[in-house]
């Protein structure tokens, strides 16, 4: 059976939507013929019906002679006893594999077995984002690698898709054995978010941890989530926090929150501010130099108008631990689209944890731009940033263009997560409790622009007081230069423990 979908294509710009009926609606519906791949014998008729989820469907039905006859002896065929043991077999032999390829079984190997080669000298492996995008801090320090023409091994992860990701880098799959032989024989590790838990670092690598944005929201041991958390599970924590040499700061707010809710000790801080920033820092440059016009590539590539304005929506992340997930958004899309489409373009941005899928919205008014690696070139295209409690608001600050806050759940949310400042008080531009709010605010965007002018500023100033637009090169010099210390690392009883 395939649910169906409505696909719209218009000036390059394409949009899916899910069809959607009562579930009486396809009662008597005309039958047509198919022409499956496999030939007719595996079916020959599609039937349209609605899913338990009030999807439209189709399922393909063998109705004529000859496609019934095959589906009888396939049945025959695969239900005799020689049969099903043969299915059994198959089904314990892919346990068993299937065992083989598990984390639980991996983890121990890595730990007791792999962590015991020898290092690969000048190796290192980036990760982004649990390895879902080429982007954010890893790939600026990465570039900055190649300009420099340093002499180092540099292998990337990727989750699931390698699409993207650069030609001349290795690529693995994340939890891969190639990954975990990778990690193993580094000398260097780099990520934004955190290699997984239960691998221990090797003596002899180094661990650089850029982070992945500033706090509002409280996290790490200041979470209430992991206060109600069991001793062994907070040690679990703490252990992959243990495996930190290197964690950078933009400012000392980074120092108050993140640092201490992650319990670092001063000496593991660089105070060098996002290499992911030091493009933001240009861009800003370049605007108030040689003005706006003409945009970076990438609006040419996603089809943006110049003559209109450039609003990206981008929530935070409402989840907790776990797979992916779809989410709704608090914003309607399609409203937006009738009410500012002819002077206004949409992007909008899920959380990599999260995905949403777009309602079909008329071709130039609203783009899904949640799959572009890099938000930084997202941000450098960015008119006007619509966010909630995401660390994207601290970023944008630094071009220091007008920045819209709709948080309609402002008090459960603060209530439920925490936060580590009053956002009204400090927030960067105006903060909307509902749609009608947010709408006004875009509508009259140039009056509340020049009254929040000194505040985002001053935002700016204190949330980013490290970004200066050099932090890639001093973090590569720090960490690769002739200064760094490389027999200096972090050791803990998490490394010496082989197998924990």
């Amino acid at each position: 059976a395939w649910d169906a979908r409505l696909i719209v294509e218009a000036d390059g710009v394409r949009s899916v939507s899910d069809l959607f009926a009562p579930q009486d609606q396809v009662a008597g519906a005309v039958r047509f013929a198919a022409r499956p791949r496999l030939g007719r014998l595996a079916g020959d008729t599609w039937e349209p019906y609605i899913t338990l989820k009030d999807h439209f469907a189709l399922r393909l039905a063998a109705r004529r002679r000859p496609a019934r006859t095959a589906h009888r002896l396939v049945r025959y065929a695969t239900r005799f006893r020689p049969a099903r043991k043969a299915k059994l077999l198959v089904r314990a032999l892919r346990k068993r594999l299937d065992r083989y390829r598990s984390r639980g079984f991996k983890a121990p190997a890595y730990n007791t077995w792999l962590t015991r080669l020898p290092v690969r000298r000048g190796s290192v492996v980036f990760e982004s984002h649990m390895g879902t995008c080429y982007g954010d801090s890893p790939r600026a320090l990465y570039e900055e690698i190649r300009r420099q023409g340093l002499k180092l091994h540099a292998t990337w992860s990727y989750d699931p898709s390698p699409a993207g990701f650069p030609d001349d880098a290795r690529l693995v799959r994340r939890w891969s054995w190639r990954y975990l032989w990778a990690l193993a024989r580094a000398e260097y590790w780099v990520d934004n978010q955190g290699f997984p838990q239960h691998l221990r670092k090797p003596r002899h690598t180094t661990y650089l941890q850029t982070w992945h944005g500033s706090a509002y929201k409280r996290m790490g041991f200041d979470e209430t989530r992991v206060r109600l958390q069991n001793a062994p599970q907070r040690e679990r924590l703490q252990q992959a926090v243990d495996r930190f040499d290197h964690f950078l700061v933009r400012s000392e707010h980074d120092v108050t929150t993140l640092a201490r809710a992650y319990r670092l000790p001063e000496e593991r801080l660089l105070r060098t501010g996002y290499p992911r920033n030091d493009a933001l820092i240009a861009e800003r440059t370049r605007a108030e130099t040689e003005g706006r016009l003409p945009r970076p590539p990438l609006a040419g590539e996603l089809g943006l108008d110049d003559h209109k304005k450039t609003v990206l929506y981008a929530p935070t992340f409402r989840g907790g631990p776990g797979k992916q997930r779809k989410s709704r958004l608090l914003l309607d899309v399609r409203e937006f689209a009738e009410r500012f489409g002819d002077t206004h373009t949409l992007l909008v941005r899920a959380h990599y944890l999260e995905s949403a899928r777009l309602p079909v919205c008329p071709p130039g008014t609203v783009v899904d731009v949640s799959r572009q690696h890099d938000v930084s070139e997202l941000l450098a295209i960015t008119d006007v940033l619509v966010t909630d409690y995401s660390s994207i608001m601290f970023d944008f600050a630094l071009l220091d263009r007008p920045v819209v806050l709709f948080a309609p759940d402002l008090e459960a949310y603060a209530a439920e997560r925490g936060s580590y400042f009053d956002l009204r008080e400090q927030a960067p531009g105006p903060v909307t409790a509902t749609q009608d709010e947010l709408f006004a605010a875009l509508t009259e965007l140039k009056k509340s622009d020049t009254r929040y002018a000194d505040r985002r500023r001053a935002f700016a100033e204190k949330f980013g007081a490290y970004d200066r637009g050099d932090a890639a090169r001093a973090t590569v010099a720090a960490l690769f230069g002739p200064a760094a210390s490389r027999g200096v690392r972090n050791t803990t009883d998490h490394d010496r423990g082989a197998g924990r």
